[in-house]
């Protein structure tokens, strides 16, 4: 089991965690990144190819679903199988770029990716989603970390 406590306060979890689930729930109809087919005029691979990412995408999405729904998640724990470990790591990439389309379109990939990002004159929407994708991004490093 992988377990450690984020850098973050846990009001600021709990804060973010409805606007995650919003982001969760729409990530679920429509995949952020879609993948296509190496070769788009074979009808069997591509079934095969969407049948398999689709089943893919089923794990790690309950993987994060998993850790969004632990109690202890909303108080700044998180705990992980390391059997699990890599599907959310997925899932949370996935939820990521979900949060990204969805919540920070606006903002340029350097502001974001620096100390740059200015939460003045930012809407709701647009901190929770910062915040968010920031918290995701500390338990992605603190997975890889324990992992190697």
């Amino acid at each position: 089991m992988i377990e450690f406590s984020l850098q973050v306060e846990s009001r600021i979890i709990q804060a973010i965690l409805p606007e995650l689930g919003k982001i969760y729930a729409a990530s679920q109809r429509e995949s952020v990144y879609p993948f296509v087919c190496p070769n788009p005029l074979d009808d069997d691979l591509v079934e095969a190819w969407e049948n398999g990412l689709a089943e893919e995408g089923r794990g790690d999405r309950e993987a994060v679903a998993r850790l969004m729904s632990d109690p202890k998640f909303a108080h700044g724990r998180v705990a992980v199988p390391e059997a699990e470990a890599e599907d959310l790591l997925r899932g949370l990439t996935e939820l990521r770029l979900a949060i990204r389309s969805h919540c920070l379109a606006e903002v340029p990939d350097e502001e974001l990716q620096s100390s740059e990002f200015s939460l003045s004159g930012r809407d709701a929407s647009e901190r929770l989603g910062y915040f968010g994708y920031l918290v995701l991004a500390e338990i992605q490093e603190r997975l890889i970390e324990r992992m190697g």
